[in-house]
């Protein structure tokens, strides 16, 4: 039988590793708690900071997966995990100035980080319209690099004790960017006409990277009027073109009367999927078949 002395110890005991368990438990929220929060725009911008941080930082997207940031409105909840940010990188979409950075002004502790102009630095820029800047940059592998550079930069001064781990990560996902280009460069370098239609002018940074032409319905935003519907039906036409490429974001029934009129098909393309390297391979290999 045990002595009340004993009972007590072994409660003494159990209460003080209750107490550690308690304080390590406690140890682990306060270091969630403390993972930075990082806004991007879309959902490729959220796979380079993914690739980047890994689990060092949660990250919140503010278009979410569906929906176009060309004029995407993100709701109450959303903003609200925005205003939580210590870094936000934007993009260049047309949301950015329409809904989200006149907001962002109003947080002190928010670092504001346009990838768009590190990118130009690097890189000419491209026009979808006269004096209208072609934001679609992330579908240029060689201009991801430079977003993946600049973010592993900033998440090292905003987080300097896992700088080292950042640079080591974004270096590792430029290798499978370098191999992506070659991947993307050798899916295309077969194809004979160069050129090819889309709805939405989503594809220019691609064409422009990989020697290919790309013609688009839209026009600043808008569908085709009738005069530009016929002149890209007589290109078409006149090329033997067969398909136009659209991105289920982006609704037209356009799209569909202009494959019927040239006597060809609509083929989907997903620009803002998140599987980045995957989904440009798949996307390459694609348009080449088409274009064969």
């Amino acid at each position: 039988m045990k002595t009340k002395r004993v009972v007590r110890v072994e409660a003494g005991v159990m209460l003080v590793l209750m107490l550690l368990f308690m304080a390590g438990c406690g140890g682990n929220e306060k270091a969630a708690v403390e993972k930075p929060v990082i806004t991007v725009t879309i959902v490729p911008e959220k796979t380079f900071v993914e690739a980047v941080c890994g689990d060092l930082a949660e990250v919140v997207v503010m278009v979410p997966p569906g929906n176009s940031p060309a004029n995407y409105e993100p709701t109450p909840k959303e903003m609200e995990q925005f205003s939580k940010a210590k870094l936000y990188f934007t993009i260049g979409v047309p949301t950015e100035a329409a809904n989200i950075l006149p907001k962002a002004s109003e947080i002190k502790d928010m670092k504001i980080v346009k990838l768009q102009e590190e990118v130009s630095k690097v890189y000419p820029d491209r026009e979808i319209a006269p004096g209208q800047r072609d934001p679609h940059i992330w579908l240029s592998p060689k201009r991801a690099k430079t977003m993946v550079e600049v973010i592993a930069r900033e998440m090292g001064q905003l987080d300097s004790k896992n700088k080292d781990q950042y640079e080591k990560n974004a270096q590792a996902y430029i290798a499978e960017l370098d191999e992506l280009d070659k991947d993307l460069q050798k899916s295309l370098e077969g194809i004979k006409d160069r050129k090819f239609i889309v709805f939405h002018p989503a594809f220019g940074y691609l064409a422009d990277d990989y020697g290919l032409k790309m013609y688009a319905l839209e026009e600043e935003g808008k569908e085709a009027t009738l005069q530009r519907l016929q002149e890209v039906i007589d290109l078409a036409k006149a090329e033997n073109i067969k398909a136009i490429f659209y991105q289920a974001e982006i609704s037209s029934k356009q799209a569909q009367s202009f494959a019927e009129e040239i006597g060809g098909k609509t083929v989907q393309l997903e620009p803002l999927s998140p599987n980045y390297v995957k989904n440009l391979q798949n996307m390459a290999q694609l348009m080449a078949e088409v274009m064969k």
